[in-house]
């Protein structure tokens, strides 16, 4: 059975051809590529033109400026010629068999949806301290109650009309709404083999927006299991103001949970850092999904 190969893109100028890269790299190439470009501004559009995959005629190119990634994606996925879907996102490396393996399931069984799982990459100590924050650890995996990134997913177009597609209402947390939907209502498949390469960015900047974004997200989708992990960050730092002495001691707790993840005392030393920030921007990023869903419900 065909295979269609979906990624969306906005400046993804510094990353694109590394995605282009390992898909021509892949053991079983996809039938089709198909790049939603949400409106680049940067070289994006010319390196995936002049790309030895798109000089096959393989690569279709979908531009509509002003998209969110689920429009973005349920575009893509609309658009493809064939029923088995998939996905990544630019920022990752595909392991050379990660199609073969993602898709595999899809062609033999009735299963409707696999979930691939991702390693990160990190080339700094700030990224080597980030990266616990943001990624689910090999030793953290468990198949039961894993719910797939859409950097890491393949699935039959039928499922994907079954939940509904991706929720175009939602600018974050839209992959995990998602999944859910999938995990919930479709019979997926859990392929841990299924790896990609998630390089993740070594700018403290960087990961405060991100996370703040996730929040927002979580906040707005109202996705209980992460909205409670919202409340407790409140509610620590509201024992933290009436108890100052505990703040010093929970500096300390970061160390002890990632410590084992990173290497060298430096990235040691920044995992307090690291969880300030990350607490900082939960916060912020609450009130604003908190914001946005009160202005809808207004509306």
């Amino acid at each position: 059975m065909k295979t269609s190969f979906v990624t969306t893109v906005l400046n993804e100028a510094k990353t694109i051809t590394g995605l282009l890269d390992s898909l021509q790299a892949q053991t079983k190439l996809p039938d089709e590529v198909i790049i939603v470009d949400a409106g680049s501004t940067d070289a994006t559009l010319d390196l995936v033109k002049a790309h030895r995959l798109n000089q096959s005629s393989m690569i279709r190119i979908i531009k509509l400026s002003g998209i969110n990634r689920s429009q973005g994606r349920n575009l893509g996925i609309k658009s493809a010629k064939y029923k088995i879907i998939a996905l990544s996102d630019a920022g990752c490396v595909l392991d050379s068999d990660w199609l073969a393996r993602i898709t595999e399931t899809l062609m033999n069984t009735s299963v409707d949806s696999v979930a691939g799982y991702y390693q990160t990459t990190t080339g700094s100590v700030l990224s080597q301290a980030i990266a616990p924050f943001v990624a689910i650890m090999p030793d953290r995996f468990n198949p039961k109650t894993y719910l797939p990134s859409s950097r890491s997913l393949a699935l039959k177009k039928s499922a994907w009309i079954k939940v509904g597609q991706y929720p175009e209402n939602l600018d974050y947390c839209e992959d995990l709404i998602f999944a859910a939907k999938l995990k919930a209502q479709t019979r997926m498949a859990v392929k841990a083999d299924a790896i990609v390469f998630w390089e993740i960015n070594d700018s403290l900047k960087d990961f405060y927006y991100r996370l703040k974004n996730y929040a927002s997200g979580d906040v707005q989708a109202g996705y209980w299991p992460h909205l409670i992990k919202i409340i407790s960050v409140y509610l620590r730092y509201l024992v933290f103001f009436t108890a100052p002495p505990l703040f010093l001691a929970y500096l300390f707790w970061p160390i002890i949970k990632f410590n084992h993840y990173v290497s060298g005392f430096k990235a040691v030393s920044l995992l307090p850092l690291v969880q300030v920030t990350a607490d900082l921007a939960v916060m912020r990023g609450a009130l604003l999904g908190l914001k946005l869903r009160l202005a809808r419900v207004v509306k």
